[in-house]
């Protein structure tokens, strides 16, 4: 068999992309002078793959594959991490001729950088399986070694050794496009077990309102590496919000979050129940399209600053399913999932109404009342909560927020702890409002502002907490 030699140059090529965000941490392929390997691969990864979930419940059990055929698989690499984003691991896809999805699967490789040993995208890399584990991991089938730090501890999938991975793993002369290779994909069907390690082209997606403002990787978020939230750029937004993935090791991690729609590339990864898209530099956006809002907030037609006010809620309609409610002087603003805050009615009173049970998903609305902010000057409220499982409410006041404008860009000032709240049971609604007590605007603040609600929630792990307000006050 051949040797393995790569001579690779120091030279690296700008590929001149266009971005929506920056094109100065564009990453370009080493300039080789390739001997190549001389292998053909004698197995088909759909193979290999429908062997490891032939074990059935034992597919996530690292095996050592044995042969006697020298098997050989081949793949074409979708990640880079030459810009940081991807850590000691590569992924790779298959590249059917005959339309079929290819299929994705990852190699954990324990080099530093796999980019400067010749893992760039598009590039055919041979697999000599002998010797080497393979296991389904997180719903990707992942080739690699074992890891399996003490015996009273369950084996994993592992690094293949920064010692021994170039006697299983070739990177061979044969490059091919990326246009050749990705995949496009709609933002509601793209976060898949079957995308997984393929590179795909989201569509009609962008940066949810709660990343605006950011940096990709926000060092408040904590650990290293900020996962944000992209939705869908259609009306109607379909497909929720998911998780776009970033370490602070990128190179780019200090850029801004993009505002514009459009189509993000990269690769789509998973870890236990969440899904991370990945993206290998600032390249892979094209988000040049406007801000799509499938759920614009509603803002009232006679917004005033009032000194004073007592809002009860009854001169209002009741509405329901979180179709919400057009307050002449208020703001009504869904700003994550899509839930308007409703008017309700019981035992003849009306109030205001919230909840993430049944939304399917994360929840974040916020329910604006412009004032003239005068020191001494007391706000108030009265809320009752039913099915409790946690407090989703804070409340907030902002002196630079726009009437209808990205709440994540205001300066909001937490002044949830100044309240007391309902803590209704569990198993049904609280008897009777609790009174929130008075926060006393403070002699710094004068002139037009705001108080502001948000009720935060999520349908499938956090809390659901039906919320009811009513009673909002500001009096001398």
């Amino acid at each position: 068999m051949k040797s393995n030699i790569f001579k690779i140059g120091i030279l690296l090529l700008s590929l001149g992309l266009a971005t929506s965000c920056v094109n100065s941490d564009e990453y370009s392929n080493p300039n080789l002078d390739c001997v190549d390997p001389g292998l053909t691969a004698n197995k088909t990864v759909a193979a290999l793959k429908s062997e490891v979930l032939a074990r059935g419940a034992n597919a996530t059990v690292p095996t050592r594959y044995t042969t006697t055929t020298n098997d050989i698989i081949e793949g074409y690499v979708t990640s880079n991490d030459e810009k940081g984003n991807f850590y000691k691991v590569v992924y790779l896809q298959t590249k059917p001729t005959d339309g079929s999805l290819p299929i994705g699967f990852s190699l954990p490789l324990d080099v530093t950088t796999s980019f400067g040993e010749g893992f760039y995208p598009g590039r055919k890399i041979y697999v000599k399986l002998e010797g080497l584990y393979t296991a389904m991991v997180d719903g990707i089938l992942s080739i690699g070694g074992i890891y399996q730090p003490n015996p009273n501890v369950a084996a994993e999938i592992g690094r293949i050794n920064d010692t021994e991975w170039k006697r299983y793993l070739f990177p061979s002369c044969d490059v091919v496009s990326e246009a050749e290779l990705v995949h496009p994909v709609p933002f509601a069907t793209a976060f898949a077990d079957q995308y997984q390690g393929l590179l795909i082209d989201i569509q009609n997606v962008q940066f949810s309102d709660s990343s605006l403002g950011r940096t990709l990787y926000d060092v408040d978020s904590g650990g290293g590496a900020t996962n944000q939230l992209i939705e869908s750029a259609t009306i109607p937004q379909t497909g929720g919000q998911k998780y776009i993935r970033f370490s602070s090791f990128a190179s780019f991690y200090n850029q801004p979050v993009p505002e514009g729609s459009g189509t993000i590339r990269g690769v789509l990864t998973r870890y236990q129940s969440d899904f991370q898209f990945l993206i290998r530099s600032t390249s892979d956006f094209d988000l040049n399209g406007p801000r799509v809002d499938g759920f614009p907030p509603k803002v009232g037609n006679a917004i005033v600053y009032p000194a004073t006010f007592n809002e009860n809620f009854e001169s209002y309609a009741t509405s329901s399913s979180y179709a919400g409610i057009n307050f002449p002087k208020y703001v009504n603003d869904p700003a994550i999932g899509g839930r308007y805050w409703d008017i309700r009615t019981f035992s003849s009173n009306k109030y205001a109404f919230m909840s993430s049970f049944g939304s399917g998903g994360s929840n974040k609305s916020y329910l604006v009342f412009p004032v003239t902010m005068t020191a001494g000057y007391k706000f108030s409220f009265k809320t009752l909560t039913g099915y409790y499982n946690g407090n989703p409410m804070k409340v907030y006041y902002s002196t630079d927020y726009t009437p209808g404008g990205i709440m994540s860009q205001a300066t909001l000032v937490d002044i949830s702890n100044n309240f007391a709240y309902s803590v209704g049971p569990s198993n049904t609604y609280a008897t009777s409002f609790t009174n929130s007590g008075d926060y006393i605007i403070p002699a710094t603040l004068s002139g037009n502002g705001y108080f502001i609600f948000e009720y935060s929630g999520q349908d499938d792990t956090g809390i659901t907490t039906n919320v009811e307000i009513d009673d909002v006050k500001l009096v001398p």
